[in-house]
């Protein structure tokens, strides 16, 4: 065991000596190299930091560039859009005064054509002729058109349910009741309306 000890520290001292002896031999090499590197690195450094310097430049120049374009563009649009909305609210203001011009004339209209159709009926003693009948609806429905937008009032029973006309009745007794267009019905036994003649 003495001589395998021996011989393993023999070894290891020779192998410190030689890493040694290895190590002092580059450093007088790379003392040379060391000088020659720093000045290259110092000139490298130069070089690099002037294309920075102009990298940096050609950025700041494109930026200045590219924000004065975007705020001509941020105007022109601007422009565009503030143009925009004038014309529209320009074309909402002529299309309000054509729609309460053309609405003022319907309303002409209709009453002109209602205060007709009244004196028509004044005359025939509460008997219309068959183009009147069918006037009148036309004549009530643009009325109702022309008038403003007017509150809705909540119908009630009463609304739903026809006139009744008190001094006459049916054949068997039933009430009698008058029709939207003034004709004169009773509700037969099986549910139906059964209009009375006016020849009497």
């Amino acid at each position: 065991m003495k001589k395998t000890l021996a011989l393993l520290s023999l070894t290891l001292g020779l192998f410190i000596a030689q890493t040694t002896v290895a190590q002092d031999a580059k450093p007088k090499k790379d003392k040379a190299k060391k000088e020659m590197s720093a000045a290259d690195a110092s000139a490298k450094a130069a070089v690099k930091a002037e294309k920075k310097a102009a990298k940096d430049a050609a950025k700041t120049a494109k930026a200045d560039a590219k924000s004065a374009q975007d705020d001509a563009a941020k105007k022109a649009a601007m422009t565009d859009r503030m143009a925009a909305a004038r014309a529209a609210k320009a074309a909402k203001k002529a299309d309000a005064d054509k729609m309460t011009t053309d609405a003022s004339m319907k309303a002409d209209k209709a009453s002109k054509k209602a205060d007709k159709m009244a004196d028509n009926a004044g005359m025939k003693d509460d008997k219309m002729s068959k183009s009147a009948r069918m006037d009148k609806p036309k004549a009530d429905k643009m009325a109702m058109a022309a008038k403003p937008a007017m509150k809705e009032e909540k119908a009630t029973p009463a609304d739903y349910k026809a006139p009744v006309d008190r001094s006459s009745k049916g054949p068997n007794g039933e009430v009698v009741r008058t029709g939207p267009r003034g004709g004169k019905y009773y509700i037969n036994k099986n549910g139906n309306k059964t209009y009375l003649s006016s020849l009497k």
